[in-house]
C-alpha cells in the first residue's frame, strides 16, 4: 500500500497529472461553449474564466514533464519555471473573473 503512495515509483503520480490536464481542457471546452450562448458582460466574464482553465491546463502539461531534462532542457532552464509562470498568469485571471463577477451583481 505504502508503494501506492511513493511520488517516484506511484502509478497515481503521472495518472492525477495527466487528469488533471484533461479535465481544465474539458472545462476549458465547456467555457468556450457557454461563451457562444451569452454575450454582453457575462461573455467577457466566461471569457476570463475560459483563459484561466487554458492557463491552468498547460500549467498542468508542463507539470507533467517536469523539468524537461528529457529533450533538452536542463534543471536550471527546466519547464518548473514555465509551469510557475503559468500558475501565476491563470490565478491573475481566476482574480480578474472574480473580481468582473463582483461588478455583475452590483458589488465593487
Amino acid at each position: 500500500m505504502s508503494a501506492l503512495f511513493d511520488y517516484s515509483t506511484s502509478p497515481l503520480n503521472p495518472g492525477l497529472k495527466i487528469l488533471t490536464t484533461l479535465l481544465f481542457f474539458v472545462v476549458a471546452i465547456i467555457y468556450y461553449d457557454a461563451r457562444t450562448k451569452y454575450g454582453g458582460a457575462v461573455r467577457n466574464f466566461i471569457s476570463l474564466l475560459l483563459v484561466f482553465a487554458l492557463l491552468f491546463a498547460m500549467s498542468s502539461l508542463f507539470r507533467y514533464f517536469g523539468h524537461g531534462t528529457d529533450f533538452g532542457f536542463t534543471n536550471d532552464y527546466s519547464l518548473k519555471w514555465l509551469q510557475s509562470l503559468f500558475l501565476m498568469l491563470s490565478s491573475l485571471f481566476y482574480v480578474l473573473a472574480g473580481r468582473k463577477l463582483l461588478g455583475l451583481f452590483g458589488g465593487k
